[in-house]
């Protein structure tokens, strides 16, 4: 039996249809997920997390006292955790290295056990004292008093020879020079990554 030609048309029709229908048909939701994960992880804290043994830098400035404008930097490592949630304890803070607080000197003892390190704000609360010989020869005990951040604030009193003490004040802020969590550079390039798997799924779905 003969089929009309506008039979034929409908039909052929129809099969288009459903051959542009049987495509998979992408759907933007694993480009959006990866968007957004890329973004929380670029909007993350610069520092999300310390572990015992990591490394910073203490950087001050003598804001009143005998050298105003002074600067200079203490190299200290993060002991064992704080029985306070997010502190931890101090296993080394460098006072009388060169760009200490006490200049030229020679360390002789040091007690760390009144100082804490807050995890939250990367700043140092408490006191240290201990001891050193200046270039003289000469021993000295001094008390370092510093406030956690974002305040920053220090009281240095240095007591030489005959009891004589010199207090100087100043401000400070913290950096990391050795970190055990990715940082955000390396978390925005695994998003970008993520990205990329996304659109290449999308291209071979087409």
């Amino acid at each position: 039996m003969n089929t009309p030609s506008g039979a034929n048309a409908s039909t052929s029709n129809l099969l288009r249809r459903r051959v542009r229908h049987s495509r998979p048909v992408y759907r933007p939701g694993g480009t959006v997920a990866a968007a957004t994960v890329l973004m929380m992880l670029l909007a993350a804290p610069a520092y999300a997390s310390v572990t015992p043994g990591e490394q910073f830098v203490y950087d001050w400035t003598e804001t009143a006292g005998p050298q105003v404008g002074l600067t200079g930097t203490v190299d200290f490592t993060l002991g064992a955790a704080a029985t306070t949630p997010g502190f931890f304890s101090i296993s080394s803070f460098a006072i009388s290295q060169n760009g200490g607080f006490c200049g030229v000197c020679t360390p002789l003892t040091e007690n760390l056990s009144s100082v804490l390190f807050d995890s939250s704000t990367l700043g140092l609360a408490g006191d240290i004292k201990g001891s050193f010989n200046n270039n003289k020869g000469r021993l000295h005990t001094y008390d370092l008093v510093t406030m956690d951040l974002p305040s920053g604030g220090w009281t240095f009193a240095d007591t030489g020879p005959g009891g004589v003490t010199q207090t100087s004040m100043g401000t400070y802020a913290t950096r990391v020079t050795t970190t055990g969590v990715p940082e955000p550079g390396t978390l925005g390039l695994f998003g970008l990554g993520l990205l990329g798997i996304a659109w290449r799924r999308r291209r071979l779905g087409r």
